[in-house]
């Protein structure tokens, strides 16, 4: 249904801007944030292209432009990994998720409507000419499967213990809010949110 896909479109907008200001906001203090600013960025080019993704009303950039992106993140992240051996790291979620989106490409998907599923032509491609499930519908099994885990995973990070208060100051208001936008909580309810994005637009590729 359309009105499914608009609203997905608006909360994975939503996400990009939350990426958009926390980059703003740790600009120069980068330490604290695994992946650095490129990871800030990285997330939120993700969450514009599922927004383009999910929005019925199409998507305005050329698929070239969104492939250059994502095999340029991806091969900046996997060199990170293989540079740190951190596999299982937030590098390497950045080389699976830009993996996922640069599938998601090639195989046509730019817009999809999770309350009907795939067109009847995609259905074809990803189906074997017996009716029996295709390499494409199992890789999206995979990788959804994938994304349903990391959204488990980054749940566990909502149970973090919140930062101290604010000092009491004439600035005290906007600390707070910048606190919030900073810290680990916030940045895992936005991972949460794609995650579960990721899969739902996965699932309707089977």
């Amino acid at each position: 249904m359309d009105w499914v896909s608009a609203g997905l479109a608006v909360v994975c907008l939503a996400v990009a801007a939350l990426h958009v200001a926390r980059l703003a906001l740790h600009a120069g203090a980068f330490g604290d944030i695994p992946g650095g600013p490129l990871g800030e960025v990285s997330h939120a080019t993700m969450a514009v292209g599922m927004a383009a993704m999910f929005s019925p009303l199409g998507d305005p950039l050329p698929t070239p432009v969104w492939t250059v992106a994502f095999v340029l993140c991806g091969a900046w992240f996997a060199a990170v990994a293989l540079r740190t051996r951190s596999f299982g790291g937030d590098a390497g979620h950045h080389v699976v998720g830009s993996a996922a989106m640069l599938f998601m490409l090639s195989t046509g998907h730019n817009h999809t409507d999770p309350g009907t599923g795939a067109d009847a032509a995609g259905h074809a491609a990803h189906h074997g000419a017996t009716g029996g499930v295709g390499l494409v519908s199992v890789a999206a099994i995979l990788l959804a499967g994938y994304f349903a885990w990391q959204a488990l995973r980054c749940s566990d990070h909502l149970r973090v213990r919140a930062e101290p208060d604010a000092p009491a100051s004439g600035g005290a208001a906007l600390a707070l809010r910048t606190g919030v936008l900073r810290s680990a909580r916030t940045a895992a309810v936005a991972h949460v949110v794609m995650a579960v994005a990721m899969t739902v637009m996965l699932l309707a590729m089977i």
